[in-house]
């Protein structure tokens, strides 16, 4: 570990073999120092669970970039075991993501291991920021499950670019001090993003999605199966990060998750 630079902890809810993450790690590796903890697996969908009765075994990788663990357990498992035994000092910033597909609006960001990864952080006390990017209904499938190896030309110049704004975009976090809260900084980058716009501040908009589970044929068990025509068919509020999305522009939301205290309530 060198002093000069600050320490940014890396994590993802699509596991440490995804190349999204790894386009991330690379993309800070040259103003951050980088350790990496992610999940073995894939753990989409499952928020801010944290294991109970699991025990946790951080496995080194050799073959990354810099000092990296897997671990057996959620994305908010990694960055609490991570900054309470594996880094050697508080992490100046911690940055999930990039997850494969968007994060917008309160029914995904409140689902999104992602996310929930980093308000872990936030609650520990640190600097935290989530990014997700936008991919082709077409492709989805197919770079889910190569772990982001299988991609067109366009993809893998949007991940590039996605990857070297957040890392810009982290370079502000770290600038300003910790904040009070809970924030997350949420980004996301559309399909096709180029990197000429910097994100765009919004806010995390609000809908009704529905139940997500449905029998399969001749089935008789219930499976989450995501519309993407949901959303894409939802009316939008001029501002929200759906809004921007639609637009084709990056967003970043700065969600402060204490804002769900109550507190409000009790004020005059």
């Amino acid at each position: 570990m060198t002093q000069n630079k600050p320490l940014a902890l890396l994590t993802n809810d699509d596991g440490i073999e995804s190349s999204f993450l790894l386009a991330l790690v690379e993309a800070f590796s040259s103003s951050f120092e980088v350790v990496t903890c992610a999940p073995d697996g894939e753990r989409s969908w499952i928020g801010h669970a944290i294991s109970r009765n699991a025990k946790l075994l951080p496995s080194k990788i050799e073959d990354y970039p810099s000092l990296a663990y897997a671990l057996n357990g959620t994305p908010a498992d990694c960055v609490n075991l991570a900054c309470g035994n594996l880094l050697p000092k508080a992490p100046d910033l911690v940055v999930s993501g990039i997850n494969l597909g968007y994060n917008v609006t309160l029914p995904m960001i409140l689902s999104s291991g992602t996310v929930g990864a980093a308000m872990e952080a936030s609650l520990l006390g640190f600097r935290a920021m989530a990014a997700s990017m936008a991919l082709p209904n077409d492709q989805f499938e197919t770079i889910r499950e190569s772990c982001g190896k299988k991609m067109d030309n366009q993809v893998r110049e949007s991940l590039r670019h996605s990857a070297e704004a957040c890392a810009q975009y982290a370079l502000d976090v770290i600038a300003a001090p910790v904040p009070e809260g809970l924030v997350v900084h949420n980004l996301n980058f559309p399909i096709g993003y180029d990197g000429e716009h910097d994100p765009m501040i919004s806010f995390a908009g609000s809908l009704n999605l529905g139940s997500f589970f449905e029998k399969g044929d001749e089935e008789k068990a219930y499976q989450l199966v995501y519309h993407p025509e949901r959303l894409e068919a939802a009316k939008v509020e001029v501002g929200s990060d759906l809004w921007v999305m639609r637009e084709g522009m990056p967003s970043v939301s700065r969600l402060d998750f204490s804002e769900a205290s109550g507190k409000t309530y009790l004020e005059p």
